[in-house]
């Protein structure tokens, strides 16, 4: 059963912290309806933290058939995972970023710079550096200079100082190398 204020205003209660069952109905909402859908990416343009988090964590959930919805905001989605002090909202935009298909021609330079960038600091969280390792492989892998460039800073990292799951993302990323 769908939260009564999801159903009737979607975008109404976004500013509010919201369980993760109000997240996902949400979510179910966005996949049926293209105007929640669009309200949900325009509250991540939005002046409100909270709605714009809210808003990503929703995005997130949608099912992979919506991968196509999500593409059609790749620019925006670039350009707020490279401006957003904020970083939980940081990790999801680049989340979203990361569920997309990345061509030949979708490489995007400053993403691959801030990604190579923020995977190498240690004070980013395990999260955005592991989704920073992922979104630069997908731009890196059409290109054998590029490739090497990337495995060349995997190199730098030392396995035995990193987190678990930055280990883990840098060991398989290593073998598609």
């Amino acid at each position: 059963m769908q939260p009564f204020f999801l159903y009737f205003c979607p975008m109404m209660e976004l500013d509010v912290p919201l369980h993760v069952n109000d997240i996902k109905a949400l979510a179910r909402q966005a996949h049926g309806e293209g105007e929640v859908r669009e309200a949900l990416f325009a509250a991540l343009r939005g002046d409100d933290r909270r709605a714009a988090v809210n808003a990503a964590w929703a995005l997130i959930h949608l099912p992979k058939i919506d991968n196509q919805h999500i593409a059609a905001w790749r620019e925006p989605l670039v350009e707020l995972a490279l401006s957003t002090p904020d970083t939980s909202l940081r990790r999801l935009s680049l989340a979203l970023l990361e569920r997309l298909d990345w061509g030949r021609d979708e490489v995007r330079t400053d993403l691959l710079d801030f990604s190579l960038n923020r995977l190498m600091r240690a004070d980013e969280p395990a999260g955005v550096r592991a989704l920073c390792l992922k979104l630069a492989y997908c731009q890196c892998r059409h290109y054998a200079e590029l490739r090497e460039e990337l495995r060349q800073c995997l190199l730098m990292l030392e396995p035995s100082e990193l987190l678990p799951g930055i280990r883990h993302t840098r060991n398989k990323i290593m073998k598609q190398l």
